[in-house]
């Protein structure tokens, strides 16, 4: 603490006044008020006493406990406001070595989450040129790290089909590497084809100095191998031969959900799962709005008696197909992991 013996006193009353001005108001009234008394006396003579005594009285009755009073508030004070400053230097000294405490790792923390920052960036911009297993794995990990994207990973749709391909986070953890064996589990990507609900109808495991076309041909295969003849079976080969083009979708949503988590975007939108259009985001929370603040959370979603649809669409800024789009998909997969999670 510190010495409080060294911190100025608070000044008396008689010291806070400003000599010889105030000294010499004082005097005088005094000098006046004692005239007055004694001509008063010398005007009524002795009848004078009584009320002079009583007013006397009653003055001391009145200032006597206000004087006492005055004096113990201020003694209280002047030690309440020694205590503070007392205190107040104290947080000072502690603050300025907090300060300086704070120069000294700041300088290394604003490097390291700058060049992480950057390292970050570098990665996001070569996977968009080229996405390779690898990079998408580590983007993908990077993501999960900053609890930006769901536990299962993310997806997107096939253009023109009713399947989404998934970088599937959790069999990515633990791939059994069939289609190259003796490998590493830490070495490959797994992607998955699915459904609207989140019903895996393909998946193969996506080795890291493997090509994309390898992986989107064994997709292709086991696509139709399990659901031979439906409508979307020639579309979704189609697709898939466009690898690069379905992957690439995928880095946007990481960077989105990076960007979310990290206070780059104009709102968190939660653990991310797709991107269905410009206008919504699906996650793990639910149903957001990338536009503007309007979120339907998934217990909200899920729950029949709130007529969700109805009240958005409602609004003026809400594309109709862009949000029953999305708004079907939603439902679809958040009632299907609440479903698993039971």
């Amino acid at each position: 603490m510190t010495d409080r013996g060294r911190l100025p006193g608070r000044p008396s009353w008689t010291g806070r006044l400003r000599p010889p001005k105030d000294i010499a108001v004082l005097i005088i009234a005094t000098l006046v008020g004692l005239a007055l008394v004694v001509w008063g006396w010398l005007m009524q003579g002795e009848e004078y006493t009584p009320g002079l005594l009583l007013q006397f009285g009653s003055s001391l009755v009145l200032i006597v406990p206000l004087i006492v009073l005055g004096r113990v508030f201020e003694r209280r004070m002047q030690r309440t406001q020694d205590a503070l400053s007392s205190d107040l230097a104290d947080i000072q000294a502690q603050m300025r070595a907090t300060r300086a405490r704070l120069d000294t790792l700041g300088e290394t923390s604003r490097d390291g989450l700058l060049d992480r920052h950057r390292r970050r960036e570098l990665l996001l911009r070569e996977a968009e040129r080229e996405p390779t297993a690898e990079r998408l794995a580590s983007l993908l990990h990077e993501a999960a790290g900053l609890q930006a994207v769901d536990d299962g990973g993310v997806r997107t749709r096939l253009p023109g089909s009713d399947l989404w391909l998934r970088l599937d986070l959790r069999r990515t953890g633990a791939a059994q590497n069939q289609a190259q064996p003796g490998r590493s589990a830490d070495a490959t990507l797994h992607l998955t084809l699915e459904d609207r609900g989140g019903a895996a109808v393909s998946e193969t495991a996506w080795a890291r100095d493997e090509r994309a076309s390898a992986a989107a041909r064994r997709l292709t295969a086991r696509r139709a191998s399990a659901v031979p003849g439906t409508v979307s079976a020639g579309t979704a080969a189609a697709a898939l031969r466009d690898i690069d083009g379905l992957l690439r979708p995928l880095v946007a949503t990481l960077r989105t959900a990076i960007a979310a988590r990290t206070g780059q975007e104009q709102q968190d939108l939660g653990r991310l799962i797709e991107l269905p259009n410009e206008q919504w985001a699906i996650s793990a929370d639910g149903l957001w709005c990338r536009q503007r603040y309007f979120h339907i959370r998934t217990e909200q979603l899920l729950d029949a008696r709130q007529d969700w649809r109805r009240y958005a669409l409602a609004k003026p800024w809400v594309d109709r197909e862009h949000f029953l789009d999305a708004y079907r998909t939603a439902h679809a997969l958040l009632s299907g992991s609440v479903s698993a999670s039971r």
